[in-house]
């Protein structure tokens, strides 16, 4: 408990750019271990307290069965159905009524209605793609790094950068009436990699701004040749058969 309550902490001073706890975090006996708690604590909290949410968004929603079957007769009563020949009208209202039931089962959580299975699942989901990122990220923003001339090894900059997902918590704030954070999280995000790699590895804030910014424009380039890579399979794919 101790150390969840001690990482919370560094958290919380890394999320007001503390250089000391960067630095607190560098020297750490593991800071990877340390970074790992971290993100892994920070994501269920953000999942349980969006599940929280759904819930009670979920409780004051009007019940959509009831929805659905308020409005399907309705809709039985359009004048089209008096149109169709009746040798085929029952065929079409049967596929009609399969279609109006399966839409209803897929439609409405597209559409924003409140999912708790899938807000449930998000305690799994959320801490993994933290953690993903975070690998992925660390690793790319370790070689930029050393490429600029830094001198931390690979678990200061992965211990350093986990600190990187403190923002986080103001998704929190999302649960207050008309407040939105919007690129808010991302910004502040990039900030706190930024003096996370600044205090790792030693650089001047100017390589540091590289260090932290090239992994993100590597993952653009890749992502824009990937895209234009399946454009031109599918335009080709397309044009042979």
């Amino acid at each position: 408990m101790d150390g969840i309550v001690g990482s919370l902490r560094l958290g919380w001073r890394a999320l007001l750019f503390k250089e000391d706890a960067y630095e607190e975090m560098r020297t750490a006996a593991n800071p990877v271990v340390k970074g790992l708690i971290l993100i892994v604590v920070v994501g269920v909290i953000i999942a349980l307290v969006g599940l929280v949410g759904t819930a009670l968004e979920w409780a004051s929603t009007p019940n959509l069965g009831q929805i659905r079957d308020t409005i399907f007769p309705y809709i039985l009563r359009m004048p089209w159905w008096d149109e169709m020949p009746s040798a085929t009208r029952s065929e079409a209202l049967a596929q009609f009524q399969s279609w109006w039931d399966t839409g209803w089962k897929f439609l409405p959580t597209l559409f924003g209605a409140p999912n708790i299975g899938g807000a449930a699942l998000n305690i799994i989901l959320t801490p993994l793609q933290l953690l993903i990122w975070w690998f992925v990220y660390g690793i790319l923003a370790y070689l930029f790094a050393h490429w600029l001339g830094g001198k931390g090894d690979f678990s200061e900059t992965l211990g350093v950068l986990a600190l990187a997902v403190a923002p986080q918590f103001l998704n929190l704030l999302t649960l207050l009436p008309f407040v939105q954070v919007g690129n808010v999280v991302s910004i502040w995000g990039i900030l706190c990699a930024f003096v996370g790699l600044k205090a790792a590895h030693k650089l001047s804030w100017a390589r540091a701004v590289w260090a932290t910014l090239l992994p993100f424009i590597l993952v653009g380039v890749v992502l824009i040749l990937a895209g234009c890579l399946g454009l031109a399979i599918l335009a080709a794919t397309t044009k042979g058969g």
